[in-house]
């Protein structure tokens, strides 16, 4: 099983108005992490950096105006995910895990777009595995009690160290989150003809 645990920053939270400025990942297959990348890319020139988006990331426009082009982050994104996937294989792609993980695969896929790339899609799956939909079942089943599910929330709840608002940051905290979950799954009693399908 491949996945993409993959977060971003960006001026705000419009897609095809704002822009990425920070683009993390782990990709992580059978288990095992076999990479861990981090880009950072200054706006597009038409983008809106808006100033609350800034301040919750701790940037000014000055910083980010000082970052890479847009499209050596894009190459960069390229150059790794050609790597491990095989985009003219429909059934080679990532399962992409994250917090809200529409958010990021809506800017991703317009960074693409605005790369002159309209496949996204040709390296990821449609179907996003969010964690917050996770936690809210797992609150629902009674398996943990948390007044929010934010990932800093979630993070202190399991024990997951976490400086949030920093890509790099928070996609190695999802990613333990990720194996919390799997973990919380695990120990969930099911019948045994569910558990023998499952191994």
């Amino acid at each position: 099983m491949k996945i993409l645990f993959i977060d971003l920053e960006t001026t705000g939270t419009e897609p095809g108005k704002h822009g990425v400025v920070q683009t993390a990942g782990i990709i992580e297959i059978d288990g095992k992490v076999v990479e861990e990348f981090e880009f950072k890319s200054r706006p597009f020139p038409e983008e809106v950096c808006e100033l609350q988006a800034l301040q919750t990331i701790g940037k000014t426009k000055e910083e980010i105006a000082s970052y890479p082009e847009p499209h050596l982050a894009y190459q960069g994104l390229i150059r790794i995910f050609d790597q491990y996937i095989d985009r003219h294989n429909k059934a080679d792609k990532f399962y992409m895990v994250g917090q809200n993980p529409s958010f990021d695969y809506n800017f991703l896929t317009k960074f693409f777009q605005k790369n002159g790339n309209q496949f996204l899609y040709a390296y990821i799956q449609y179907y996003l595995i969010d964690l917050i939909a996770a936690a809210a079942l797992f609150q629902s089943a009674g398996k943990i009690k948390v007044p929010n599910m934010r990932l800093e929330t979630m993070a202190d709840y399991f024990g997951i160290k976490l400086k949030a608002h920093d890509a790099a940051e928070d996609v190695r905290a999802t990613r333990e989150l990720y194996h919390a979950y799997v973990n919380l799954i695990r120990q969930i009693n099911m019948p045994e003809k569910l558990k023998a399908s499952a191994q």
